[in-house]
């Protein structure tokens, strides 16, 4: 699990740096066209697929670290058991069956992209569509594959190893029987001072 986090991160960080790239190369274009009057089909291919890598490459990274969109209305107040119940079915089955899915009907559109060498629909555009393709489909697959792997963790999304250690009948910021609530004293602590 540590590889595919530092993958995701690792990912996501190329995906930050190609949202620069397509920031420059989209004021380029805008300066050759409306200045010099110039352009090339290819440039405008070329911000597809800058834009279709910063779209697919972040996504791994929001899945394993639990950092999507959550509208929350009773999750945080739920003990630690069923909130991880409600993340692995979550998981198991709308995350791996929608992303299977996908990956599934996107794949027949890609092999056959891969049978022709599918390029641009412009002349002068960029050759390889075959290839945006097929991380389109990966995208799917490889979503899939971490979703089903996370659901199988004993904790889904655990902050680290002690938490995902805590027994399941601990709320959000209580703390575990045994241990003192912030500013109390362990048991059998002498505290001295206020």
């Amino acid at each position: 699990m540590r590889f595919l986090s530092a993958v995701s991160r690792g990912l996501a960080a190329a995906g930050g740096w190609l949202i620069a790239a397509l920031i420059v190369l989209q004021l380029m274009i805008v300066v050759l066209r409306y200045v010099f009057s110039a352009g090339w089909p290819w440039s405008l291919d070329l911000t597809v697929f800058l834009f279709l890598l910063i779209a697919t490459l972040p996504g791994l990274l929001v899945v394993t670290g639990n950092s999507g969109v959550r509208v929350d209305l009773f999750y945080a107040g739920w003990l630690r058991g069923r909130r991880r119940l409600v993340d692995r079915l979550a998981l198991l089955l709308l995350l791996c069956p929608s992303m299977a899915c996908a990956a599934w009907a996107s794949l027949g559109a890609t092999l056959q992209s891969w049978q022709v060498l599918e390029g641009s629909a412009s002349a002068g555009g960029l050759p390889g569509v075959f290839l945006l393709k097929t991380v389109l489909t990966l995208f799917f697959a490889v979503l899939a594959l971490a979703g089903l792997l996370l659901a199988l963790r004993r904790a889904p999304y655990a902050d680290s190893e002690q938490d995902a250690a805590r027994p399941d009948d601990v709320r959000p910021g209580e703390a575990h029987p045994g241990e003192a609530h912030p500013g109390e004293a362990h048991p059998g602590e002498v505290r001295h001072g206020p």
